[in-house]
Parts: C-alpha cells; sequence; structure tokens
C-alpha cells in the first residue's frame, strides 16, 4: 500500500497502492455511471488499515466521491487543475482553477446539526416532530442509478415517508451538515477582464476523465514492452504504473540513468 486516506463522512480510514495496467484497463473499458467504475476501482485498490477489505455498499454515498478522490490523489497527486475559457463578450482568456485534494475534504467535512439526534445507529431524529432520517449509502446511490423512483429512495431513508414539505427541507439541511454534498462550484478570475466563472465540478465524472486521459498510451507500452523483452500482456498489466513507465522509456531508448 502506498498512500492513506480518511473518508469524511464515516471516518474510515483506508489503505491505498499503487495502480497497476490491470486498473487502467478497467477505466479505460468501462461503461456506464460513473459511480459503477468509482465503486469498482474503489473495491480493488482500498482496504482498511487491518487490511480487510471494505463494505462499500454500506457506507454513506458521499465516501464514494471522496473515495474517486482519494485514488485520484495515488494516481495523478494531490493538485487538481482545470481550466475554463471567460464568457465575456470579446474576452475568451484562460482562466486556470487549481485546488488541492485533502483541503477540499477538508473544507467539506460534516459538522453537527443541532436540530438532529442520533437515536440509533445510523438513524437520526428530526427535533419537533416524529420524523427520522438516515445519511443515504452507497446501496441507496447505486439502486437509484438502476432505476429507483425518488419516492422509494425517500422510503428507504426517511421514516415515516412522505414528509411534508418543510420538513423535507429541514432533513435536507441537515443531511448537508452530516454530509456535505462533494460536487458543486468552483470559482476562477479571469485574468484578464477580472470576472469571475463558476465551473461545476463532480469528483466521480471529472476524476475518471482524468484516469483516462492519463491512461491512453497503457495499450502502446504494452506493445512496446512485449516486443521488447517478450514479456505476456498479464506480466505487463500486472506492473505498478511508474515501474511500467520506466521500463517503455527503457525499452525507447529515453531513461536516463543516475
Amino acid at each position: 500500500m502506498t498512500a492513506a486516506g480518511v473518508l469524511p463522512v464515516s471516518g474510515r480510514q483506508v489503505w491505498l497502492r499503487e495502480p497497476t495496467g490491470e486498473d487502467e484497463l478497467l477505466v479505460l473499458e468501462s461503461a456506464g455511471p460513473a459511480a459503477t467504475t468509482t465503486l469498482a476501482l474503489a473495491t480493488r485498490f482500498a482496504i482498511d488499515p487491518a487490511g480487510r477489505t471494505i463494505d462499500w455498499p454500506a457506507l454513506p454515498a458521499v465516501d464514494l466521491g471522496a473515495a474517486a478522490l482519494l485514488i485520484r490523489s495515488t494516481w495523478l497527486g494531490n493538485t487538481i487543475r482545470t481550466e475554463a475559457l471567460c464568457p465575456a463578450t470579446g474576452c475568451d482568456e484562460p482562466i486556470d482553477v487549481a485546488f488541492n485534494i485533502p483541503a477540499y475534504l477538508d473544507h467539506h467535512r460534516p459538522r453537527r446539526f443541532r436540530g438532529a439526534t442520533e437515536c440509533e445507529p445510523g438513524w437520526f431524529g428530526l427535533r419537533g416532530t416524529d420524523v427520522q432520517f438516515r445519511i443515504p449509502t452507497v446501496a441507496d446511490l447505486l439502486e437509484a442509478l438502476e432505476g429507483l423512483g425518488p419516492a422509494t429512495m425517500v422510503e428507504r431513508c426517511v421514516r415515516p415517508p412522505g414528509p411534508a414539505a418543510v420538513v423535507a427541507r429541514r432533513i435536507d439541511r441537515a443531511l448537508e451538515a452530516l454530509a456535505p454534498r462533494l460536487d458543486g462550484e468552483l470559482s476562477g478570475r479571469c485574468p484578464s477582464c477580472g470576472r469571475t466563472v463558476d465551473l461545476r465540478f463532480e469528483p466521480m465524472s471529472y476524476v475518471l476523465e482524468e484516469l483516462r486521459d492519463a491512461s491512453t498510451d497503457l495499450l502502446a507500452q504494452v506493445h512496446e514492452l512485449a516486443l521488447a523483452y517478450h514479456w505476456s500482456e498479464d506480466a505487463i498489466l500486472a506492473l505498478g504504473r511508474r515501474r511500467r513507465g520506466s521500463y517503455a522509456a527503457m525499452a525507447r531508448g529515453e531513461y536516463a540513468f543516475a
């Protein structure tokens, strides 16, 4: 294992290993919702400090987005940089937005909500009402992606279901405190005209797109190493990403020996 991180809502510590070509191939060939691919990666990448597998479906859904960011840190580093063009008429200046993943997760850390108290493990009571609710889990998220209707989702996470609108808004505020969403707006300022631009950021989709871009040379490296060393595809894909890149550079005569 190469790095450790903490999931913000559950507080679970996870250990993450360096990616291999098998992991990159999974990303390149994945289809369907980003959450499904992220779950597959998290299941492959992460264990708890005792070396045990993690029951991801039982964890808060927000923690899966955090896992995507932690995997990205292991794969590409802690700093995310993205770019947009200024929308001001006649400007079109590139706007750089950069942030640090640990700082981003710390900014979105959970906090107490005074109007809610834990009444039993995983369930919270809303003060002044008979309504109870729980934080949606990864299992809830996956079922929603498979077509579970919003009403049924409420039935899973709120009891009794069908709260009044004002109570539903209080539950939303409570969840935003107890399990803050990681997706939202990132702001950048145009260096030319000074205009502030907001960019929508969704961790799982963004991270997977980055990982795909970073893995586009995988098959070319497999081909290079198979020709140079006569290794099997399975053996090459089992190599760590950095080591495979070093071997490929040596095969091309580009490696600088100390």
